[in-house]
């Protein structure tokens, strides 16, 4: 029986409208040819920023060394406004969760994230919707690392084979299916919301028919 379901966030209930790499376009004044660079150059300090390893000043200054870039003063309050004008969240998924959490079932999000980025969905209140939140750069561990994965289900007091784990990114979906869970890859809203509830009546059903062989 599926008791949790468990989201990443961006692309999946936060749109896509825009790509990190597309606001430091715009920050640094990269060309396309220095975009591409700059994606190969600064790999480490994503993640380190990912697992809250460094602070936002630090990373952007590594950053800027690394592209030999000069850093804007205000590059921190550039990042925050650029993310901030396109944060919106995917009305059908956002009815399915609260729809979800109508009738008992446990919400969680396991994402992969930067500290401003967080701050900033928190001031928004894009959490608010679950009933606990798993990041990156709060725990330490980075999707697909299997701790992650293990300390949310942990947490939940949950079994895998009890949970729906929804990424955007198919190799995010590998731990979780090898820890036991169900999971869904999102291409579209509509999508994530069917497959979510086919999966949720799906293993009703299988409930239901042990019950009766049980009795």
């Amino acid at each position: 029986m599926i008791k949790a379901i468990i989201f990443d966030y961006n692309g999946v209930v936060k749109a896509i409208n825009k790509y990190f790499f597309d606001d430091v376009e715009s920050i640094f004044s990269l060309s396309a040819e220095e975009k591409e660079y700059a994606k190969k150059m600064t790999r480490d300090l994503f993640e380190q920023l990912d697992k809250g390893l460094l602070n936002e000043d630090s990373f952007w200054l590594k950053f800027s060394q690394r592209i030999n870039k000069s850093m804007p003063v205000n590059v921190k309050e550039l990042a925050r406004k650029l993310f901030n004008e396109h944060f919106e969240l995917y009305e059908e998924v956002v009815n399915m969760l609260k729809n979800l959490k109508t009738n008992g079932y446990v919400t969680a999000v396991l994402s992969d994230t930067f500290p401003y980025m967080a701050d900033i969905t928190r001031e928004r209140n894009g959490f608010d919707y679950f009933d606990k939140v798993y990041l990156s750069c709060e725990v330490g561990f980075v999707k697909p690392q299997k701790e992650f994965y293990e300390l949310a289900v942990k947490d939940l007091v949950v079994l895998p084979g009890e949970c729906i784990f929804i990424d955007d990114n198919e190799d995010n979906l590998l731990p979780a299916e090898k820890l036991g869970m169900k999971t869904i890859l999102a291409k579209k809203p509509d999508q994530i919301v069917k497959d979510v509830w086919e999966i949720i009546k799906s293993e009703n059903k299988i409930l239901k028919v042990k019950l009766k062989q049980q009795f």
